[in-house]
């Protein structure tokens, strides 16, 4: 009897969040939509996409020294979509979503499925922790960072 309240507690207990539901507020909604669809799109308007990310936004990989700014991150994106890479999945898990007055942070796991100019499957696992601001009423992602898992 002992040992399986003990093995219930600890089932109980690891439950990762996502099985948990979450109920967002308006607001959170509203800064979990400017992320849900990630690049989902760019092929065809990689101008509706890169707009979601504010004009000084600057993203850091973990590992590295320094961050990417935005003009040089949009071209090779740019680039290797133009080469022939297409992203053709995109889910995204938000473990919280922060707001502040006009400064939202979003902390969620993704994943990214992406077709190689070669036509190879690439699948990208990371966790992204987001700034968003809100301009004129709308939400723009103002820096990121990502940390891949695999």
């Amino acid at each position: 009897m002992r040992l399986s309240a003990c093995l219930t507690a600890l089932v109980f207990i690891t439950l990762p969040a996502s099985a948990e539901t979450v109920s967002w507020s308006d607001e959170q909604q509203a800064v979990i939509d400017v992320i849900a669809d990630g690049p989902i799109g760019i092929e065809t308007d990689f101008s509706a996409w890169e707009d979601k990310y504010h004009p000084d936004w600057t993203v850091w990989f973990v590992g590295n020294d320094s961050v990417r700014e935005k003009p040089p991150h949009m071209q090779a994106v740019r680039d290797y979509i133009d080469g022939g890479a297409r992203v053709v999945g995109y889910e995204a898990e938000f473990a919280d979503v922060t707001i502040l007055d006009d400064t939202a942070v979003a902390r969620f796991n993704a994943v990214e499925t992406i077709i190689e100019a070669d036509r190879s499957e690439r699948i990208v696992h990371y966790s992204g922790t987001d700034v968003l601001v809100k301009e004129d009423g709308q939400w723009f992602i103002r820096t990121a960072t990502v940390a891949f898992t695999d």
